[in-house]
């Protein structure tokens, strides 16, 4: 399911499509650890995605929106990190209230492993803008 972008970055600022810039505030970030999506027999904990998915609906009905920033807490390769996160993207793909998400510095500090992470995410949600604490993209929302 794709959704028509409600957001954009310009120069570093979030902006909705008709031009207005949105202040990021730290209630639209939504914290997801690795370990929850992701458990230590590496499989991937459906039951924690379904609440992920409920919580980000609620949000929807009340018109708030969120970026999810990944919180990278386990000690495994990138390439499985941004491989979870595209599960997890996968799994909420029909929030309208995810604006995109938080580029962590495991990822964001690694030429590779951020084009990998962006290829992945971006395939099948074109309408996401990413977040980061530093500039690492041209695109990027500094949070």
């Amino acid at each position: 399911m794709k959704f028509e972008k409600i957001f954009e970055s310009k120069n570093h600022k979030l902006y909705k499509t008709t031009g207005e810039e949105v202040a990021v505030t730290e209630k639209m970030i939504f914290p997801v650890k690795w370990s929850d999506v992701e458990g230590a027999e590496e499989e991937y904990d459906e039951n924690f995605l379904a609440q992920l998915r409920d919580q980000l609906k609620a949000l929807e009905e009340k018109n708030e929106f969120v970026f999810l920033e990944p919180v990278y807490d386990k000690k495994a390769t990138p390439g499985q990190f941004n491989n979870a996160m595209k599960h997890t993207a996968r799994r909420v793909k029909d929030c309208k209230s995810v604006i995109g998400m938080a580029l962590v510095s495991e990822v964001a500090d690694d030429a590779d492993v951020l084009s990998d992470f962006l290829e992945k995410i971006s395939e099948k949600h074109p309408q996401y803008v990413y977040f980061a604490k530093k500039p690492c993209t041209e695109d990027v929302v500094l949070y």
